[in-house]
């Protein structure tokens, strides 16, 4: 059951940078895994008349979410990774034993690389090594992600359990946002009132050069979908948020492309690619 694993960090980033893509290939037939490494149970809760009522049972409530969104963009298996939300670094959250910043870097690893030998994945996409802001879980989403990718041949760190067998996908690529489209919709943010002209400066450098992009897939098809997932995780994501609030004539251009960057693939493909899996099909 070759396809495509997505290793993301919480509930809700599947939707974010890979919502249309997901969607597109559930579509094609292929076998699209996610794996979220948190429960989401930490950050702000929206939508909500008593967020503090809601708090105690938030990871609940996320998984419930992502069940939702994981239905509607038509994903075959989801899977958390079993660890709690980090938080932002330095808060008490960052600290507690259980969550993924504190993971053990080799314990987490196996972790994802179980549910690699498992689905044989021929693709496969992380975070970049900033983890897109800077976010903890993110940053773990990039490290743990290279090493299950690189090391999944290593039988001495990974021995095989349980009837596995060797697999490393053909294809690993980062989801990514190219600077010009940043640029594009800080400007119309600004331009609608919806950011200061200071944090618009904020986010100059943002994002990755265009000419280091190796991926554009066209997933216009499916933005209705990619709408209705980011929807599902009403407790995360307001409807006033930017992805939200795009104008319609803009919507093809800003959330009807999703990119990545190729860092590795053992198939010959051009570095310009309109598809994930360009030289396996």
């Amino acid at each position: 059951m070759p396809g495509l694993l997505a290793f993301h960090a919480h509930p809700d980033d599947e939707a974010t940078s890979t919502g249309g893509v997901l969607a597109r290939y559930a579509e094609a037939g292929e076998h699209v895994v996610v794996v979220t490494a948190t429960d989401g149970a930490e950050g702000e809760v929206h939508n909500h008349d008593n967020p503090d009522e809601i708090r105690p049972r938030l990871a609940e409530v996320r998984a419930e979410e992502m069940a939702e969104s994981a239905s509607i963009l038509g994903i075959s298996e989801h899977h958390f990774l079993g660890y709690r939300d980090s938080g932002m670094m330095g808060s008490d959250c960052n600290e507690h034993p259980d969550c993924f910043w504190q993971a053990d870097f080799f314990e987490a690893t196996a972790r994802l690389l179980r549910l690699v030998r498992r689905h044989r994945p021929e693709v496969m996409t992380i975070y970049d090594p900033f983890g897109g802001y800077g976010h903890p879980d993110h940053l773990q989403v990039h490290r743990i992600g290279m090493a299950a990718y690189f090391g999944a041949e290593n039988v001495r760190w990974f021995p095989l359990q349980d009837g596995e067998e060797l697999w490393t996908p053909a294809k690993l690529y980062i989801s990514t946002w190219p600077r010009s489209r940043l640029r594009t919709m800080t400007q119309a943010r600004y331009e609608a009132g919806l950011i200061t002209e200071e944090e618009a400066k904020e986010s100059e450098g943002w994002g990755t050069p265009d000419e280091d992009i190796t991926t554009v897939v066209d997933v216009r098809p499916w933005v209705g979908k990619k709408l209705a997932s980011l929807r599902a995780h009403r407790t995360q994501i307001p409807e006033d948020w930017f992805m939200l609030q795009v104008p319609d004539e803009e919507i093809p251009g800003v959330l009807g492309v999703e990119t990545f960057q190729r860092v590795f693939s053992r198939v010959e493909a051009p570095f310009r690619e309109t598809d994930l899996f360009e030289g396996l099909r």
